[in-house]
């Protein structure tokens, strides 16, 4: 991860002409009194757009304790280029990195390929897929490691409805390649109120989904709800 982070800001430093777009998201939870629960979580979102070309930097990370025992930590962080060959058609590359403490996972790297196609990209309304192929290395912390071969299926569609108000849900479907049996399904909708130019409230739900969790992990699938302030320019 430190090399990602080394190459992002050579980038920035050479890219003098670059276009930057921003979204920060931040949420916290607490509860105290004969139940005391914390939660909070993070997530940032950078592109830098120049001719052609996108590079897209993300992070996500969530925390959660009830009664002072952790109950949920969850770490992402990627980094994406993505190469505009048309208007509407492109090409990416990506790597990311994740960390999921309950789901038994210490360490996974995820490396994607494929191609991008925008059907409709107006200030109103976004809609475009990606297909293509996913190589995936789990190191989980009761000593195993795992080495997949997912093909990726990816949707999103994000509609503003008028000056305060605007909806996003997307979905990616993950087969593996070599064993049926094994697929991965995540999908998010949320709702957004727009207060400012800049700033909004947005509520959402995540679920994820894996057909074969790691060994010890009771339940197929994790959902996440939460509110949020956002930060986007």
């Amino acid at each position: 991860m430190r090399t990602l982070l080394i190459f992002l800001l050579l980038l920035i430093s050479t890219v003098t002409q670059a276009q930057l777009t921003n979204e920060s998201e931040a949420g916290l939870t607490s509860a105290n009194g004969n139940t005391k629960t914390q939660s909070y979580t993070i997530k940032q979102i950078n592109d830098y757009k120049w001719n052609m070309n996108i590079m897209s930097f993300k992070f996500r990370y969530l925390n959660a304790k009830a009664n002072g025992v952790e109950t949920a930590r969850y770490l992402m962080s990627g980094l994406r280029y993505e190469r505009q060959l048309k208007h509407q058609f492109g090409l990416f590359l990506g790597e990311t990195f994740e960390s999921d403490k309950f789901v038994n996972i210490e360490k996974r790297l995820i490396n994607d390929i494929g191609g991008k196609y925008r059907f409709i990209e107006t200030e109103m309304t976004k809609l475009f897929s990606e297909i293509g192929y996913r190589y995936m290395h789990e190191n989980r912390f009761d000593g195993s490691n795992v080495y997949s071969n997912y093909g990726r299926l990816y949707a999103e569609w994000e509609q503003k409805w008028n000056s305060s108000f605007l909806t996003k849900y997307w979905a990616e479907y993950l087969p593996n390649i070599s064993e049926n049996k094994d697929w991965q399904l995540n999908t998010e909708l949320s709702i957004s109120a727009i207060m400012s130019r800049i700033f909004s409230l947005k509520t959402g739900i995540l679920v994820r989904h894996d057909q074969v969790p790691a060994p010890g992990i009771l339940f197929k699938t994790d959902t996440l709800f939460t509110t949020a302030f956002v930060a986007k320019f």
